[in-house]
């Protein structure tokens, strides 16, 4: 199973953008993914969008 985590707000500006956190919180998140199995597979920058592809096991 994968998994978009936005830093930054998405360039299409869909509901999949960033949580509505500030950035601490949005690491905090993210913090919590991994600890509950999801591993980070690659991070994916550019002019507009920031994010991490998650990764976790089909249970």
């Amino acid at each position: 199973m994968e998994k978009t985590f936005f830093i930054k707000k998405s360039a299409s500006g869909d509901e999949a953008g960033a949580p509505a956190y500030d950035r601490f919180k949005r690491i905090e998140k993210l913090n919590l993914l991994v600890d509950s199995g999801w591993v980070i597979k690659s991070f994916e920058s550019n002019a507009y969008e920031e994010y991490f592809i998650l990764e976790k096991a089909d249970q």
